[in-house]
Parts: C-alpha cells; sequence; structure tokens
C-alpha cells in the first residue's frame, strides 16, 4: 500500500508541477482484463487418474486464472519540445492477495502473495531538437518496440508488459529514422555497483524510407552479460557451465527487415545472424563461440472479388539450433527480448530458437466491428540434439519438461497448433477479443513420455479479454 501512494504521489506531482507554467497535460488509462483456461498441461491427461498418479503430486493438469491490469499515465508538454510522461501500472492476478487461509479476510491482506505489483511502468523526458540538432533524447523507463517485435517488444500481451530503463537518441527525416539506445537491464546492486556484473543492452535500429512501396530496416543490438546466472543458454551452455561459472557474455545481432507491399500481396522478411562469446572461469574449461542465424517471412493477401475482406497468408520461421552440445560452440538462436505472442502461435509454446515451422491462415471481417482468424501452425526442431524452447525466458523450455535437459533420441517433429482469434469492437473505447486453441501433440513428445506410463493428450486453452482504453 506504501509503494502505490508513492506512486500515486508521484502521478498528482506530475500534474502541480506543469499547472504553473500552464503546459499542455493530457492523462489517460486503460484496464484491461483476461481470464484464461488451459487443459492438460504438460500434455498429459487432466482427466486420467492413473496418468497423474505416476506423473506425481506436482503433475501439471489444469490452470484458470483472472489477470488485470490498470495503467494510468499523464503527458506533460511544459514547453514546445518537451514531454514529459509518466505511466502508474498495476497488475494483478485475482484473489492473489487473500490471506493463505482465505475466509474474511481483506483483499490487501497479503503483502507476501507475490501476484500482485504496483509500478511505474514508463517515466521518461523526452527533449526534441536536442541543442538545437534535429536528434531528439529520451531518457528513462520506456517501451522499446522495432519491427515486428521479434527481437526487441514491449510485449503487451503480457499483463506486465515489457519496458527498458534506457537513454535513446532518435533522428528522423523523410529519406530514413535511426534510433540509438543504451539500457540497463540489471544493477548489481550496492555497495559495489560493479559495472563488470551488470546487463547492458544496447542498440541501433535504422530505416530505409526511399525504396517505393516498400521499407527496409537494418539494425546491430548487443548484450552484454557480466553476471554469473542470467546468461542467455542453451543445453550447450548448461553443460558447459552453471550459474556462478559464467565471467561475460557478449552476445552481439546483426539483422535486416524488408517490409512491404505489390499487387495486392503485402509481406515481410527478416534475417538476423548472431556472434559473440561466453567466457568461463578458468576451473570450467574453454570459453563457448556464439554462432547463430534465424529468418522469418510472410505474405499475405486480400482477395479482392471475395466477400467479408478475405484474406489469407502464409509464413515460414526459421532459428537456429545446437547440433552438438558438447562441442563448445554456442548455435541456438537467442529472441532476446521479444513480443513472441502471436508470432508462433497464441499458445506461446515455441520460441523463435532451434524451430523450423510454416503457418497458413485466413482472416475475415463479417461484419464492420466484428474480425475472425483461424491460424494452422506446424512445428518441428532445427536440431534434434537441441532442446525446445518456449516463448519467453531465455533458460526455460516449454511446461512440458520437467528439466531443460534435450531430447536427442526423440523425433523432431514437436507438433501443430490450431488458433482461433475473434476480435468485437464493442464501441469507441472497449474491445472484446476471445480465443480457443488447440496443440496436437507430435512425435517428439510421444517419444519423451515414452517408456513413463504416462500417456499423452493434446493441450487446449481458451481465452476472454476485456480492453477498455480511456
Amino acid at each position: 500500500m506504501r509503494k502505490f501512494l508513492t506512486l500515486f504521489l508521484a502521478f498528482v506531482a506530475l500534474a502541480i508541477w506543469t499547472a504553473p507554467s500552464y503546459a499542455e497535460v493530457s492523462f489517460g488509462g486503460q484496464y484491461l482484463l483476461r481470464t484464461e483456461w488451459r487443459d492438460n498441461l504438460g500434455f498429459i491427461d487432466a482427466s486420467d487418474e492413473d496418468a497423474l498418479s505416476e506423473c506425481g503430486e506436482s503433475c501439471p493438469n489444469q490452470e484458470t486464472f483472472y489477470a488485470q491490469r490498470v495503467r494510468l499515465w499523464g503527458i506533460a508538454n511544459p514547453t514546445d519540445d518537451t514531454t514529459v510522461k509518466i505511466t502508474l501500472q498495476d497488475t494483478r492476478l485475482w484473489g492473489g492477495e487473500m490471506a493463505p487461509a482465505g475466509g474474511p479476510s481483506l483483499t490487501d491482506n497479503s503483502e507476501d502473495a507475490g501476484a500482485n505489483d504496483t509500478d511505474l511502468h514508463e517515466a521518461y523526458l523526452q527533449i526534441n531538437n536536442f541543442f538545437g540538432t534535429p536528434v531528439a533524447i529520451k531518457m528513462g523507463r520506456q517501451e522499446l518496440a522495432y519491427g515486428d517485435e521479434r527481437l526487441v517488444g514491449s510485449f503487451g500481451w503480457s499483463a506486465n508488459g515489457r519496458s527498458f530503463d534506457a537513454v535513446k537518441f532518435m533522428y528522423g527525416s523523410d529519406q530514413f529514422d535511426v534510433d540509438f539506445w543504451t539500457s540497463k537491464i540489471l544493477e548489481t546492486g550496492a555497495p559495489a555497483y560493479a559495472a563488470d556484473d551488470d546487463q547492458d543492452f544496447y542498440g541501433i535500429y535504422g530505416t530505409l524510407k526511399t525504396i517505393p512501396n516498400n521499407t527496409l530496416d537494418l539494425y546491430v543490438l548487443y548484450l552484454r552479460d557480466g553476471s554469473d546466472c542470467n546468461f542467455v543458454a542453451n543445453s550447450d551452455t548448461l553443460t558447459l557451465g552453471t550459474c556462478g561459472s559464467i565471467n561475460d557474455q557478449n552476445l552481439w545481432t546483426f539483422g535486416a527487415r524488408l517490409k512491404g507491399a505489390v499487387a495486392g500481396v503485402d509481406y515481410t522478411v527478416e534475417v538476423p545472424f548472431q556472434t559473440g562469446q561466453i567466457e568461463f572461469d578458468s576451473a570450467s574449461g574453454s570459453d563457448a563461440d556464439i554462432s547463430a542465424w534465424a529468418w522469418a517471412a510472410r505474405a499475405g493477401y486480400t482477395i479482392p472479388s471475395a466477400p467479408m475482406g478475405l484474406r489469407v497468408g502464409a509464413e515460414y520461421v526459421f532459428a537456429s539450433g545446437d547440433d552438438d552440445p558438447a562441442d563448445g560452440d554456442v548455435e541456438t538462436f537467442s529472441n532476446l527480448f521479444p513480443t513472441n505472442h502471436s508470432h508462433l502461435g497464441y499458445m506461446d509454446q515455441q520460441g523463435w530458437r532451434n524451430v523450423a515451422a510454416w503457418n497458413l491462415n485466413v482472416s475475415a471481417k463479417p461484419i464492420e466491428k466484428l474480425s475472425a482468424r483461424l491460424d494452422y501452425w506446424d512445428f518441428s526442431l532445427a536440431e534434434e540434439e537441441d532442446a525446445w524452447y518456449a516463448a519467453g525466458n531465455w533458460m526455460n523450455t516449454p511446461t512440458l519438461f520437467s528439466s531443460r535437459l534435450p531430447c536427442s533420441t526423440c523425433d523432431d517433429e514437436v507438433g501443430q497448433e490450431i488458433d482461433l482469434t475473434v476480435n468485437y469492437a464493442y464501441n469507441k473505447a472497449v474491445s472484446i477479443q476471445a480465443g480457443y486453441s488447440t496443440f496436437l501433440a507430435g512425435d517428439h513428445i510421444e517419444d519423451y513420455y515414452d517408456g513413463s506410463g504416462i500417456p499423452v493428450e493434446d493441450m487446449d486453452w481458451a481465452y476472454l479479454m476485456f480492453v477498455a482504453n480511456f
């Protein structure tokens, strides 16, 4: 409660501070509520008591929850070239603050639940025409989102979202735009504040706008990690060393993205390459060289004569994996800080790492306020010797596995996912989104459980979400 009051006072201070100068001040916000249901977690039949007994007491089966997000923001323009924005955010799981015993206790009774958080999502100062130049500077907590957000995104689907503590320089013209930023991901903290133990993320992202009907993005991203436990891991690095044995990681990502349209066909192609090194302490053996790459291509066509604005599309996504976990080379592509949701299936079972996947989709708008989309995904591993990586965390595998070790004896066919998503614009402020998805377990999952006595079952997922912007 004290933390919330502090943030609220900071929000009020923004209005008070700008009032005497008659600055332009605007306020807004967002309310989001999403309920999710998932059945057969871990691809284990939730209705099979024998399977659950074989799996153990901690075996996953079903989950249902309500996630809520509230954002309140104020934007002040004390001068023509100065902007200050503060966004307060509260995220919580319904019932997350109820006392463990339940009953008549108050909802704010438990501070240790860990499910609820009130914080600053954004707090930045932006100055345009910095020192009379055509460059703008933005400093403070801010969202970073570039291209299709496959590598750098704000992850708005998550109730928490993602923001960065960063300083960003921006230049824009009719021919091209260029952003450069430096951000602090991890500060090792007092009293030493040792720079070598921090995690920093730098980027240069440029967009060329002179190609007719196309834009070309070129970028360089650099993740420097001096921590001993937050490195971008794969099965290879866990073989070479664990937390405490990593001295430093330098991960460079060079990439290009082309987006355009021709003859009614819209398309996007992105190709990133990664290089660098992970340094281990002398007791853990030699250093590991990083060499990985990925590509993604999608295209769509809106049929002119078809009813309801019918659009068909296709996509192929690839990210390299490691074919030899013992050779000291890291070849698993890392997707850094992505907005992964919807890029590789709405169920978030697949990340842009060690994957070869293709997609077919169709979308339509039956009525003015209603749109619908149907997706089919087919997932395989790029390398059978490497692990199957879920969306999100660098060191985590999907909910299927209790450990992150790869299954070298398993088939490379992971499975197929079918997603149906519906959007309805209730009014100018409120939108309603619903979806149902099923993940059909493939031979890789079947092989993983082979011999365990646990029958494999397809996983189902559904959600209903309300979003109000004001």
